[in-house]
């Protein structure tokens, strides 16, 4: 596919100037862009690896001499990352999954199936199950029973929807991920370990024998439209009450939500993040990698927190949090240099000892 400079600046919203007929056959980077790419150089830091490729057309920052850099049309753009989406949303490759049901699908009876659906390979389709139109379920995928998928939904090989859960428009999962696990929850006939160890901050020996019985989850999950959901994350239904994630919030890969976990809209949750059993993370959050909440927290509204934070009480909204156990970021950042400095503060008090020693003995 090829594509006018003009097609791309208008799809994109942009400036365009030079000559916008050049063909261009997709981006690349500065350095290895071809005659017929369109380089994406949208920083100053580029203009060198810019000279050192082919490139004819660049997407570049604004106030870029695009003449003096050699080339022969530009776009300018405000916001590149931004821009950057579009570009790739343009030049990218969707799945190609004819229209139809694959003769090797299994479909129940009873399901709907919407206009204009694809459903590939050995995917499985439970009683009950409504998919909109337009979705498309690659290979091997899964849909348990009374489960719903909206309208345009991506699902890619290998996923696994549970019974009865609810998904909105647009929804986008990757390779392997499982929607409506039973949750992680179990009880012991007697207080068992863990409820002594929250009470007394201490463990006795005669509960290693305790058995667990198992809690069987009877709700649900519920996930709003925009939703994408990255390769092998997992999350389980709610016990009573169901598991929620609000629309255009987007889970990377190996995530991991709990039972009851209620996140809101717009929320970010980088990979291995881990949320416990009924915790709540508030609208338009963000969690770095490895960011662990314990269960029944609340995060509020707009946090953010840094890679491998250990949260385990309340975060108030609009706030910046690092570190295990979570403080504010700026907090965190004080208590690390002041342990940098433990070892020169350590030597320094054993040369002060050293001298009183000594002048204690001259006495």
């Amino acid at each position: 596919m090829k594509i006018s400079v003009r097609e791309l600046a208008g799809a994109l919203g942009a400036e365009v100037v030079g000559n916008p007929d050049l063909q261009i056959s997709g981006p690349a980077e500065p350095a290895t862009a071809t005659a017929d790419q369109i380089a994406l150089a949208m920083q100053p830091a580029y203009t060198e690896a810019l000279g050192k490729g082919k490139a004819r057309v660049a997407i570049l920052w604004n106030g870029a001499d695009w003449r003096a850099l050699g080339l022969e049309a530009a776009i300018f753009v405000p916001r590149p990352r931004y821009a950057l989406a579009g570009v790739n949303g343009i030049f990218g490759r969707a799945p190609e999954v004819d229209a139809g049901i694959h003769e090797t699908a299994l479909v129940a009876d009873d399901a709907e199936i919407g206009e204009g659906a694809a459903i590939g390979p050995f995917v499985v389709i439970g009683r009950g199950v409504k998919i909109g139109p337009n979705a498309r379920i690659l290979s091997h995928s899964s849909i348990a029973e009374e489960a719903v998928i909206g309208a345009n939904a991506l699902l890619y090989n290998g996923v696994r929807i549970g019974a009865r859960v609810v998904i909105g428009d647009d929804f986008i999962c990757h390779s392997n991920a499982a929607i409506g696990n039973d949750g992680f929850s179990f009880v012991s006939p007697e207080p068992g370990v863990v409820e002594e160890a929250r009470a007394e901050m201490q463990v006795r020996t005669e509960h290693r024998d305790t058995e667990y019985v198992r809690i069987n989850s009877l709700g649900t999950v519920i996930i709003g439209d925009r939703v994408e959901i990255g390769a092998g994350a997992t999350l389980d239904r709610g016990t009573i009450a169901d598991t929620v994630i609000g629309e255009g919030s987007k889970l990377d890969n190996m995530v991991h939500i709990g039972h009851n976990v209620r996140v809101g809209r717009n929320c970010l949750l980088c990979g291995q993040v881990g949320i416990a059993g009924s915790s709540t993370i508030g609208d338009g959050s963000v969690l770095a990698g490895q960011v662990g909440v314990a269960d029944h927290v609340s995060v509020g509204e707009n946090v953010v927190a840094a890679g491998q934070t250990g949260i385990t009480s309340n975060v108030p909204p609009n706030r910046m949090i690092m570190g295990n156990p979570a403080v504010k970021m700026d907090t965190q950042v004080d208590m690390y240099k002041a342990l940098r400095r433990l070892p020169r503060l350590a030597k320094k008090v054993a040369e002060l000892e050293a001298r009183l020693s000594k002048t204690d003995t001259n006495d």
